[in-house]
């Protein structure tokens, strides 16, 4: 059986990295995050610039946001 003490954490390494806005697209979306090149979402920086602690996935996610970082995706690239 599959139990938490065998699960991945669930903060992502990418935390605490440095990083840099992400280009927007027109409407200025990702509004100044990052993007994480761990898990590949948009988190804010720290006043140092380096990637808040986040989890890899965010159940809170709406589809919206799903669907505004593929867009963002197909605009820049990986």
């Amino acid at each position: 059986m599959w139990t938490d003490a065998g699960a991945d954490p669930t903060q992502c390494p990418g935390s605490g990295e440095p990083g840099e806005p992400a280009a927007t697209l027109a409407d200025g979306f990702p509004g100044g995050r990052a993007l994480c090149p761990v898990c590949l979402r948009f988190v804010p920086l720290d006043d140092a610039g380096r990637l808040i602690r986040h989890d890899t996935a965010d159940e809170g996610e709406t589809d919206a946001e799903a669907r505004r970082r593929a867009e963002w995706f197909n605009t820049h690239g990986w």
